[in-house]
């Protein structure tokens, strides 16, 4: 199966390098170019072509609701995710005019990313399935079909494993804490307890951090969210 080819427009090197790492490890989509600036990011367009692109608002040289505006303007083949920390209703405005596909606020969650390239992968499944679309097809894509009710847990997650977590977190207001501390906590494996982690951050109780002083790869370390 051909990867969607995916570019990014950032000029954070640790957002970038966090983003381009996620998008990497999901098994249909490949980062193909970087930029870090509006006049490459151009210019990388027209080398790569990439079917998506992943697009910071303020960078060094412009604004990159202006790169999506150009490149629509040029008639570009590809969709748009926004990857900014404004909240401005005017910005979300001026995003959603343009078409873009999502809209991620910083500090993103990487659950949050992975959700946002399911979600586009469903939406590209769709359109290219047939030439037509009925109704309930198209609510879909926009996202207007009622939400189907799920089980309390995803599998894989005990609600009462979950519970203890939960527990242990609110109770020590622990800070900076790793799936390996918190497996030896809860004496289940780190592995195990990671999975528990993601979940909680996926719910928006905790949020990842990565700590880049460790000489090498950086350290998935957790925090208590906001």
């Amino acid at each position: 199966m051909t990867k969607t080819t995916v570019m990014l427009i950032e000029d954070d090197i640790r957002a970038s390098y966090t983003l381009e790492s996620t998008i990497n490890q999901n098994p249909d989509f490949t980062v193909v170019a970087v930029s870090e600036s509006c006049a490459d990011a151009l210019l990388q367009y027209d080398a790569f072509k990439p079917e998506l692109i992943f697009v910071d608002i303020s960078l060094p040289d412009g604004n990159g609701i202006d790169v999506i505006r150009q490149l629509r303007e040029q008639n570009a083949a590809c969709d748009f995710i926004m990857t900014t920390a404004e909240r401005e209703t005017t910005t979300v405005e001026k995003a959603v005019q343009l078409g873009v596909t999502d809209y991620l606020v910083k500090p993103i969650r990487m659950s949050r990313v992975n959700q946002a390239l399911d979600d586009y992968k469903l939406y590209k499944q769709k359109l290219s399935g047939s030439t037509t679309v009925d109704q309930c097809d198209i609510d879909q894509i926009l996202r207007k079909a009622p939400v189907k009710q799920t089980r309390q847990t995803p599998k894989g997650i005990d609600a009462t494993t979950l519970a203890s977590l939960k527990t242990i977190l609110q109770n020590e207001r622990l800070h900076d804490f790793s799936a390996d501390e918190i497996g030896k906590r809860m004496n289940v494996s780190r592995i195990t307890a990671r999975r528990y982690l993601e979940f909680l951050e996926s719910e928006g109780m905790i949020k990842l951090v990565l700590n880049y002083n460790t000489g090498g790869r950086p350290r998935r370390l957790y925090q208590m969210a906001d």
